[in-house]
This record gives C-alpha cells, sequence and structure tokens, in this order.
C-alpha cells in the first residue's frame, strides 16, 4: 500500500481533524490488525505450518504498511501547525466555548486566558500545553480540554468545604484590620467596611501568596454565601457589591456579581 507523503502546510485544529486525522485512524486500524498477530506465539506448541506461512507473510505485509502510514503522518505533523495565526486562535476560542455541557458557568475571558468560575484555563499552544488551575496538561482539542475543565469543576464542587471554618476565619481577619484601621485614624471610627482584597492578602499570608489565589477565595464566599454559616457569633456577615477591582462570580447560568466588602454587622440591626 503506497501513501503520499504530506508536505502542504496544515493548520489549526480543523486541519488537525481534516488531514491529520483520517491518517492516524488508518493507521490505528493496521496496528490492530497487527495486533491480532500475537497468536503467531502459538505456534511454538501448535507448530500448524501452513498458518505460521500465512500469518508471518501478513506481518510483513502489514508491518510495512503501518511503516509508510506512520511515515506519512509524521510527514503531516512536520507541516503542522498548531498555534497558526488570529485566525486558528480565534478557532480554538469558538470550539472551546461551544463544548460545554448544560449547567457549567459561561466561558468568561477571550484567547489565551478564560475562565469557568472557579476554574482558570490558559491555552499556550506555542508551547503545547494547556494550564487548568494552574496544573499542566498536554493535551490541545478545545474539546477534550473543555472536558478536563469540567472535570475539575466538578471536583471543585464535590470538595469538602468547611464553611464555618471558613467564616471564623474571614471574621478573625476582619477584626484584626478593623483594629488596625482604628490605630492609625488615632481611635477615630474609620467605617466597618473592609475591602475583600485587603482581607484576602491577610488570609493569603498563612497560606503563601501563591497557595490561595483570589480565584480560590472568591470560590470559597460564593460557598460560604450558600451555607448556614453567615452569622458568627451575633454579627451577620454582609458582602457588599462594587463596581470595580471587586470579585467576579460567576453563577452556573451565567449570572454574575462583583463583590467588594465586607462588614459585619450586629444580628438584627437593618442591612
Amino acid at each position: 500500500m503506497e501513501h503520499e507523503v504530506m508536505t502542504t502546510e496544515i493548520r489549526g485544529i480543523n486541519g488537525f481533524e481534516t488531514e491529520i486525522g483520517p491518517s492516524l485512524k488508518e493507521l490505528a486500524k493496521a496496528a490492530e490488525k497487527l495486533g491480532r498477530l500475537k497468536k503467531l506465539g502459538l505456534q511454538a506448541d501448535l507448530m500448524n505450518l501452513m498458518d505460521l506461512r500465512k500469518q508471518l507473510d501478513d506481518a510483513k505485509r502489514l508491518s510495512a504498511d503501518i511503516k509508510a502510514m506512520a511515515d506519512n503522518v509524521s510527514s503531516q505533523m512536520e507541516a503542522f501547525a498548531v498555534a497558526g495565526g488570529v485566525d486558528e486562535q480565534t478557532e480554538w476560542w469558538v470550539r472551546f466555548r461551544q463544548a460545554f455541557h448544560n449547567g457549567y458557568p459561561p466561558v468568561e475571558g477571550e484567547y489565551p486566558t478564560f475562565q469557568v468560575f472557579p476554574v482558570e484555563v490558559r491555552v499556550d499552544l506555542a508551547n503545547e500545553l494547556v494550564l487548568i488551575n494552574n496544573r499542566t496538561v498536554r493535551v490541545l482539542h478545545p474539546v477534550a480540554v473543555a472536558g478536563l475543565v469540567e472535570k475539575e469543576w466538578d471536583r471543585l464542587n464535590r470538595e469538602r468545604f468547611n464553611a464555618g471554618t471558613f467564616a471564623k476565619a474571614l471574621v478573625r481577619a476582619y477584626d484584626l484590620l478593623l483594629f488596625e484601621m482604628k490605630i492609625k485614624a488615632g481611635g477615630k471610627e474609620p467605617g466597618k467596611s473592609i475591602p475583600l482584597r485587603v482581607l484576602h492578602q491577610t488570609l493569603a499570608l498563612k497560606a503563601g501568596v501563591s497557595g490561595y489565589s483570589m480565584n480560590q477565595f472568591a470560590f470559597d464566599i460564593y460557598r460560604l454565601r450558600r451555607s448556614p454559616h453567615l452569622v458568627m457569633d451575633g454579627r451577620r456577615l454582609e458582602f457588599g457589591t462594587s463596581r470595580n477591582r471587586g470579585l467576579i462570580i460567576t453563577h452556573p447560568g451565567g449570572r454574575q456579581e462583583n463583590l467588594g466588602s465586607l462588614e459585619l454587622v450586629a444580628e438584627g440591626a437593618p442591612s
């Protein structure tokens, strides 16, 4: 069987699917046939010479076919550019957005950085890798990456979360920052609203700044607000909205909130 050596440049996901994909499937079928010849080993005990000769002929023919196919795919791969230009990047972005099943938050951002709250995705086609919440994966097909993002989203949402412990940590950080604000204000009342970004910095110091991302902090607040632990020691945790530089929380279905601050209000006091 003869196979042409490809020299024409192949670009993008669609090019890979239409040009290299069929060649890979053809190669896989031939390899599967060759794998069936493992029964050759049985001839050491059976000594069926007629079958043995036929099996050896099949093995030689299939080996030659597989080599030719593998050479063809290798040639195609040499001519393949996954990164390409703007068209290929746009194609990746569109295919990625379309790949998600219902029930997941919408894809936010633009190539090469995306978010499916709280999962962050960074595509680096030039280095043939994708970062999913700082975990490196080597699959590049947008549908395959979307599947991994869905799994990560599912894992995070199933993950055990102690809302009470997180609320206590927030309250401790809030009281500490409020006390510092009063000292800086010379004992005067500085107000009771603390920016969430400042609270995050305080909490992140315990885990290391890189160990507790702003995105994870936002996700913990999202989960806390769905829990019954919004009242601690007679004080209610109230999260204020922001017009800019807040924490963007995206709910399944696409509704977004931009939260900017935390204030502890005595239970029973008007919001």
